[in-house]
C-alpha cells in the first residue's frame, strides 16, 4: 500500500504539519509517534492541516488522540472545508480550536495563541 500523506512533527512535538491524504495507512505508520509527541506537549498543540487534501476516519482518529492527550484543545490551523465538514459530521468540533484556511498563519509563524 502506498502512503500518499505525511505528518511532520516539529518544535519538540508542539507542531504537527499534515499534508496530502491522511488516511488509515498514514495513521498506522505514525500513530504511536504522534501519541508520544502529544503526551509530551505542555501547552497548546498546533496541527497545521492546510495542506491536507483528504482525510478519513484514520486521520480523524489521529486528531481525536491529539485532543485526548493534550492539556488544552489543539489548535487546528488552516482548516479546509472538507475537514471542517468531517469534524462537524462526527460531532467532535468542540474538541478543537480552529482557524479557517483563510485565517492561517504561515508554518513557522506565530499566531495569537502561540505567545
Amino acid at each position: 500500500m502506498t502512503q500518499h500523506g505525511d505528518v511532520q512533527v516539529k518544535d519538540g512535538g508542539a507542531l504537527w504539519v499534515m499534508s496530502g491524504e491522511i488516511d488509515a495507512a498514514v495513521q498506522a505508520n505514525v500513530e504511536d509517534a504522534l501519541s508520544e509527541a502529544a503526551g509530551a506537549v505542555h501547552g497548546r498543540l498546533v496541527i497545521d492541516v492546510s495542506r491536507v487534501t483528504f482525510m478519513d476516519s484514520g486521520g480523524l482518529r489521529l486528531l481525536y488522540h491529539a485532543a485526548s492527550l493534550t492539556p488544552e484543545p489543539p489548535l487546528l490551523r488552516g482548516v479546509p472545508d472538507h475537514i471542517r465538514d468531517l469534524l462537524e459530521l462526527t460531532g467532535v468540533t468542540d474538541l478543537f480550536a480552529c482557524e479557517d484556511a483563510g485565517d492561517a498563519v504561515p508554518v513557522g509563524g506565530r499566531g495569537v495563541d502561540e505567545r
